[in-house]
Protein backbone atom coordinates (compact mmCIF):
# COMPACT_ATOMS: atom_id res chain seq x y z
CA UNK A 1 0.00 0.00 0.00
CA UNK A 2 1.70 3.46 -1.10
CA UNK A 3 -0.12 6.46 0.41
CA UNK A 4 0.45 9.74 -2.07
CA UNK A 5 0.70 12.88 -1.72
CA UNK A 6 -3.17 14.03 -3.26
CA UNK A 7 -4.07 11.55 0.07
CA UNK A 8 -5.58 8.93 -1.94
CA UNK A 9 -4.42 5.01 -1.62
CA UNK A 10 -2.92 3.13 -4.14
CA UNK A 11 -2.94 -0.35 -3.65
CA UNK A 12 -0.02 -2.70 -5.82
CA UNK A 13 -0.82 -6.23 -5.26
CA UNK A 14 0.98 -8.64 -8.38
CA UNK A 15 -1.71 -10.90 -8.86
CA UNK A 16 -4.08 -12.66 -11.63
CA UNK A 17 -6.21 -10.07 -9.96
CA UNK A 18 -4.07 -6.69 -11.55
CA UNK A 19 -6.30 -5.60 -14.14
CA UNK A 20 -8.90 -5.25 -11.79
CA UNK A 21 -6.83 -3.80 -9.27
CA UNK A 22 -5.71 -1.16 -11.90
CA UNK A 23 -9.01 -0.17 -12.68
CA UNK A 24 -9.95 0.15 -9.09
CA UNK A 25 -6.58 2.48 -8.19
CA UNK A 26 -7.80 4.89 -11.50
CA UNK A 27 -11.23 5.75 -9.93
CA UNK A 28 -9.85 5.98 -6.46
CA UNK A 29 -7.50 9.16 -8.07
CA UNK A 30 -10.16 10.09 -10.20
CA UNK A 31 -12.69 10.35 -7.62
CA UNK A 32 -10.13 12.24 -4.84
CA UNK A 33 -9.26 14.52 -7.84
CA UNK A 34 -12.97 15.38 -8.78
CA UNK A 35 -13.72 16.05 -5.01
CA UNK A 36 -10.51 18.76 -5.06
CA UNK A 37 -11.92 20.09 -8.08
CA UNK A 38 -15.04 20.73 -6.48
CA UNK A 39 -14.12 21.74 -3.43
CA UNK A 40 -11.72 24.60 -5.43
CA UNK A 41 -14.65 25.53 -7.55
CA UNK A 42 -17.22 25.67 -4.74
CA UNK A 43 -14.20 28.03 -2.52
CA UNK A 44 -13.67 30.58 -5.56
CA UNK A 45 -17.40 30.89 -6.14
CA UNK A 46 -17.98 31.84 -2.87
CA UNK A 47 -14.71 34.52 -2.86
CA UNK A 48 -16.83 35.93 -5.43
CA UNK A 49 -19.91 36.41 -4.07
CA UNK A 50 -18.82 37.20 -0.84
CA UNK A 51 -16.45 39.55 -2.28
CA UNK A 52 -19.86 41.27 -4.23
CA UNK A 53 -21.64 40.98 -0.73
CA UNK A 54 -19.16 42.91 0.97
CA UNK A 55 -19.14 45.58 -2.02
CA UNK A 56 -23.00 46.39 -1.70
CA UNK A 57 -22.99 45.99 2.03
CA UNK A 58 -21.71 49.92 2.00
CA UNK A 59 -25.24 51.67 1.89
CA UNK A 60 -25.52 53.88 -0.82
CA UNK A 61 -27.62 57.17 0.81
CA UNK A 62 -28.17 58.04 4.55
CA UNK A 63 -28.61 61.63 6.52
CA UNK A 64 -25.91 64.49 6.93
CA UNK A 65 -26.11 64.04 10.79
CA UNK A 66 -25.56 59.91 10.64
CA UNK A 67 -22.76 60.51 8.38
CA UNK A 68 -21.69 63.19 10.89
CA UNK A 69 -22.09 61.04 13.83
CA UNK A 70 -20.17 58.12 12.59
CA UNK A 71 -23.80 55.90 13.13
CA UNK A 72 -23.21 55.66 9.28
CA UNK A 73 -20.38 56.34 8.43
CA UNK A 74 -19.84 55.89 4.94
CA UNK A 75 -21.77 55.48 1.85
CA UNK A 76 -20.94 54.57 -1.62
CA UNK A 77 -21.70 52.73 -5.11
CA UNK A 78 -19.49 50.69 -7.59
CA UNK A 79 -15.56 51.84 -7.04
CA UNK A 80 -16.70 54.77 -5.35
CA UNK A 81 -16.48 54.97 -1.04
CA UNK A 82 -17.14 58.60 0.50
CA UNK A 83 -16.69 59.06 4.28
CA UNK A 84 -15.37 61.58 7.04
CA UNK A 85 -18.39 64.19 6.44
CA UNK A 86 -18.59 66.82 8.98
CA UNK A 87 -20.91 70.16 8.85
CA UNK A 88 -21.05 73.74 10.06
CA UNK A 89 -24.14 75.62 9.92
CA UNK A 90 -23.99 78.89 11.31
CA UNK A 91 -27.38 81.31 10.68
CA UNK A 92 -29.27 79.14 8.54
CA UNK A 93 -33.61 79.14 8.30
CA UNK A 94 -34.50 75.50 10.15
CA UNK A 95 -31.85 74.00 9.31
CA UNK A 96 -31.75 70.23 10.29
CA UNK A 97 -28.58 67.61 9.35
CA UNK A 98 -31.48 64.92 9.65
CA UNK A 99 -33.18 66.21 6.90
CA UNK A 100 -30.42 66.95 4.55
CA UNK A 101 -30.12 63.29 2.42
CA UNK A 102 -26.63 62.49 0.96
CA UNK A 103 -27.04 59.74 -1.70
CA UNK A 104 -24.46 57.85 -3.70
CA UNK A 105 -25.50 56.93 -7.27
CA UNK A 106 -24.25 55.82 -10.72
CA UNK A 107 -26.29 57.12 -13.82
CA UNK A 108 -25.65 57.12 -17.18
CA UNK A 109 -21.74 55.89 -16.47
CA UNK A 110 -21.39 58.69 -14.28
CA UNK A 111 -20.77 58.65 -10.63
CA UNK A 112 -22.97 61.70 -8.80
CA UNK A 113 -22.98 62.32 -4.41
CA UNK A 114 -25.99 64.44 -4.39
CA UNK A 115 -27.24 66.05 -0.82
CA UNK A 116 -31.16 67.25 -0.89
CA UNK A 117 -32.90 69.06 1.93
CA UNK A 118 -33.79 72.57 2.69
CA UNK A 119 -30.68 75.09 2.98
CA UNK A 120 -32.41 78.28 3.10
CA UNK A 121 -31.91 81.94 4.54
CA UNK A 122 -35.27 83.64 5.25
CA UNK A 123 -35.27 87.48 7.05
CA UNK A 124 -36.94 90.56 7.16
CA UNK A 125 -33.78 92.31 7.65
CA UNK A 126 -30.38 91.90 5.79
CA UNK A 127 -28.94 88.65 6.77
CA UNK A 128 -25.53 86.21 6.22
CA UNK A 129 -25.81 82.51 6.66
CA UNK A 130 -23.27 79.79 5.80
CA UNK A 131 -22.62 75.82 5.54
CA UNK A 132 -19.47 74.69 5.64
CA UNK A 133 -19.45 70.61 4.36
CA UNK A 134 -16.56 68.61 4.19
CA UNK A 135 -15.95 64.87 2.78
CA UNK A 136 -13.26 62.53 1.48
CA UNK A 137 -14.01 60.34 -1.65
CA UNK A 138 -11.88 57.56 -2.97
CA UNK A 139 -11.91 55.89 -6.07
CA UNK A 140 -10.87 51.94 -5.14
CA UNK A 141 -10.52 50.47 -9.00
CA UNK A 142 -8.56 53.78 -10.70
CA UNK A 143 -7.77 57.70 -10.64
CA UNK A 144 -10.33 60.80 -9.89
CA UNK A 145 -9.16 63.09 -12.70
CA UNK A 146 -12.42 65.64 -12.30
CA UNK A 147 -15.10 66.82 -10.53
CA UNK A 148 -18.24 68.59 -11.22
CA UNK A 149 -20.35 70.91 -8.92
CA UNK A 150 -23.97 71.97 -9.72
CA UNK A 151 -26.89 73.43 -7.78
CA UNK A 152 -30.38 73.68 -7.73
CA UNK A 153 -31.70 77.11 -5.63
CA UNK A 154 -32.65 80.97 -5.66
CA UNK A 155 -32.48 83.99 -4.48
CA UNK A 156 -34.66 87.29 -4.17
CA UNK A 157 -35.15 89.82 -4.30
CA UNK A 158 -32.83 89.89 -7.91
CA UNK A 159 -29.77 91.68 -7.60
CA UNK A 160 -30.31 92.53 -3.24
CA UNK A 161 -30.04 88.76 -2.49
CA UNK A 162 -27.31 86.08 -2.71
CA UNK A 163 -25.86 82.95 -2.56
CA UNK A 164 -21.96 81.80 -3.10
CA UNK A 165 -21.04 77.63 -3.30
CA UNK A 166 -16.77 77.68 -3.23
CA UNK A 167 -15.19 74.26 -3.16
CA UNK A 168 -11.36 73.40 -2.78
CA UNK A 169 -10.30 69.87 -3.33
CA UNK A 170 -7.47 68.82 -1.23
CA UNK A 171 -4.63 65.82 -1.63
CA UNK A 172 -3.34 66.21 1.91
CA UNK A 173 -3.21 69.84 2.87
CA UNK A 174 -2.56 71.08 -1.07
CA UNK A 175 -5.31 72.55 -3.08
CA UNK A 176 -5.60 70.28 -6.28
CA UNK A 177 -8.87 71.60 -7.90
CA UNK A 178 -11.50 74.60 -6.79
CA UNK A 179 -14.17 76.15 -8.00
CA UNK A 180 -17.03 79.24 -7.48
CA UNK A 181 -20.83 79.11 -8.24
CA UNK A 182 -22.91 81.96 -7.56
CA UNK A 183 -26.14 83.08 -8.79
CA UNK A 184 -25.53 83.05 -12.44
CA UNK A 185 -23.51 80.35 -12.60
CA UNK A 186 -24.84 76.91 -11.88
CA UNK A 187 -21.94 74.87 -12.66
CA UNK A 188 -18.37 73.81 -12.72
CA UNK A 189 -16.34 73.34 -14.90
CA UNK A 190 -16.57 74.92 -18.49
CA UNK A 191 -16.48 78.37 -16.06
CA UNK A 192 -13.75 81.35 -15.69
CA UNK A 193 -9.97 80.96 -16.19
CA UNK A 194 -8.41 79.50 -12.52
CA UNK A 195 -12.08 78.60 -11.85
CA UNK A 196 -12.60 74.55 -12.48
CA UNK A 197 -12.54 71.28 -10.84
CA UNK A 198 -10.19 69.40 -13.12
CA UNK A 199 -7.31 67.49 -10.89
CA UNK A 200 -4.27 67.04 -12.66
CA UNK A 201 -2.47 64.50 -12.16
CA UNK A 202 -5.42 62.27 -11.45
CA UNK A 203 -5.68 61.17 -7.48
CA UNK A 204 -7.04 58.28 -5.88
CA UNK A 205 -7.66 59.52 -3.14
CA UNK A 206 -9.03 63.81 -2.38
CA UNK A 207 -10.36 65.69 0.13
CA UNK A 208 -13.70 68.21 -0.48
CA UNK A 209 -14.21 71.25 1.20
CA UNK A 210 -17.73 73.01 0.07
CA UNK A 211 -18.20 76.28 1.66
CA UNK A 212 -21.78 77.79 0.69
CA UNK A 213 -22.89 81.13 1.62
CA UNK A 214 -26.19 82.89 1.59
CA UNK A 215 -27.02 86.62 1.85
CA UNK A 216 -29.67 89.13 1.83
CA UNK A 217 -28.69 92.72 1.23
CA UNK A 218 -32.25 93.90 0.91
CA UNK A 219 -33.85 96.26 3.59
CA UNK A 220 -36.74 94.70 4.06
CA UNK A 221 -35.89 91.74 3.41
CA UNK A 222 -35.66 88.24 1.46
CA UNK A 223 -34.92 84.63 0.96
CA UNK A 224 -31.87 82.48 -0.72
CA UNK A 225 -32.99 78.50 -1.06
CA UNK A 226 -30.89 75.82 -2.13
CA UNK A 227 -32.43 72.41 -2.61
CA UNK A 228 -29.85 70.42 -3.26
CA UNK A 229 -26.69 69.82 -4.62
CA UNK A 230 -24.49 67.63 -6.41
CA UNK A 231 -21.72 66.31 -7.20
CA UNK A 232 -19.98 63.99 -10.13
CA UNK A 233 -17.01 62.26 -10.34
CA UNK A 234 -14.90 61.12 -13.39
CA UNK A 235 -11.67 59.20 -13.82
CA UNK A 236 -9.98 56.99 -16.15
CA UNK A 237 -10.02 53.85 -16.30
CA UNK A 238 -13.88 53.77 -15.09
CA UNK A 239 -15.28 50.95 -13.19
CA UNK A 240 -17.10 49.24 -9.78
CA UNK A 241 -15.42 47.50 -7.84
CA UNK A 242 -18.29 45.08 -7.42
CA UNK A 243 -17.90 44.04 -11.10
CA UNK A 244 -14.32 43.88 -10.95
CA UNK A 245 -14.12 41.11 -8.21
CA UNK A 246 -17.13 38.95 -9.85
CA UNK A 247 -14.87 39.41 -12.88
CA UNK A 248 -11.92 37.74 -11.24
CA UNK A 249 -14.11 35.51 -9.49
CA UNK A 250 -15.14 33.98 -12.99
CA UNK A 251 -11.91 34.22 -14.69
CA UNK A 252 -10.58 32.26 -11.67
CA UNK A 253 -13.82 29.85 -12.48
CA UNK A 254 -13.29 29.22 -15.74
CA UNK A 255 -9.36 28.82 -15.63
CA UNK A 256 -9.39 26.33 -12.79
CA UNK A 257 -12.32 23.86 -14.65
CA UNK A 258 -9.77 23.99 -17.82
CA UNK A 259 -7.41 23.05 -16.11
CA UNK A 260 -8.57 20.39 -13.65
CA UNK A 261 -11.08 19.20 -16.82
Amino acid sequence: MILTTSGCVRFQMPSIFGMVQATLKFENVKNCAMTTKHKLLALLAAVAVGSASVAYAIPTTATLEELKTGSVPVIGIGDKVFSNFNYSAVGLTGFNANNIQVTASFVGGVYYLTWGGSIALVSTVPAVADLLLTYDVTATAGKIGMIDQSYTGSAQPSGQAFLAVDESVYSGTVIVANSHLEANDLSDPWAEVGDDLLIDPALATVSVTKDIGLGIAAANGGFVTISEIKQSFHQVPDGGATVALLGLGILGLVALRRKLS
